[in-house]
């Protein structure tokens, strides 16, 4: 039996109104929903029986652990948040998601020290560190820009779509879990070049780019030539993470 479109809006808020705040969660959430009572209902069960029973299983999920309280410093005050329910679900879910995220990101940039694929990692290196020996030095900057870029032109698409998608009501939310998951990550490369191109100016008064010996400046191009790949190859695979 097809459930009505009355019926998958009213699961559609319920899990809305758990806490759920990510799309790609959210979707999951409402399969996984639509599955267990159209399974229940087949077998004699009333929509109402079984979207109560299934919606029980998660409302009361670690039920046991009840509320916490952590202080809200730009509200100046003490705030009690759910740690059970949806909500406890929902962070559960995005706790594993990053550690599966994490974990893949370095088997990828592993995979590059692996045969074969590091005979193509040692040929970059050794082009790169002779290309450091025939170009200006300011050269490195730019390429090293392009590559911090790089990622960041991969993901605008994306946010371009989930912004669209929620303006035209096509999604609930514009956030998810695995993008945030992924952003993070372009938010580390962009602090990591922050803090090596001003780091050693504010304490040392030294540009690596314009001082730095050249072995330097070839590995730090050949690290965000492979970062910039790496995170090209963890963009684009699919995550699944198995709910509790």
């Amino acid at each position: 039996m097809k459930l009505t479109t009355e019926q998958l809006d009213l699961i559609s808020k319920e899990i809305i109104a758990g806490g759920i705040k990510y799309q790609d969660l959210y979707e999951e959430l409402l399969d996984h929903y639509i599955l267990a009572i159209e399974d229940r209902v087949e077998q004699g069960q009333t929509f109402g029986e079984a979207f109560g029973e299934v919606h029980s299983e998660f409302v009361n999920y670690k039920l046991h652990l009840g509320s916490l309280s952590y202080y809200d410093s730009r509200k100046f005050t003490t705030v009690q948040k759910a740690n059970f329910g949806l909500a406890r679900l929902q962070s559960e879910y995005e706790e594993k998601l990053n550690k599966e995220i994490t974990k893949r990101h370095w088997e990828i940039i592993k995979s590059y020290f692996r045969w074969p694929t590091i005979v193509t990692t040692l040929l970059v290196g050794l082009l790169t560190f002779q290309f450091a020996y025939l170009v200006p030095r300011t050269f490195f900057i730019w390429v090293i820009s392009a590559c911090v870029f790089f990622p960041l032109l991969i993901v605008l698409p994306q946010i371009a779509k989930q912004i669209w998608g929620y303006g035209f009501g096509k999604q609930k939310f514009v956030n998810s879990l695995k993008c945030n998951a992924i952003y993070t990550r372009l938010g580390f490369l962009f602090a990591l070049v922050n803090i090596m191109l001003n780091l050693p100016r504010a304490f040392f008064d030294y540009n690596v780019f314009k001082e730095g010996p050249l072995f330097i400046i070839a590995f730090l191009l050949c690290f965000y030539i492979a970062y910039s790949l790496s995170f090209y190859q963890l963009y684009r695979e699919r995550f699944k993470v198995t709910m509790a």
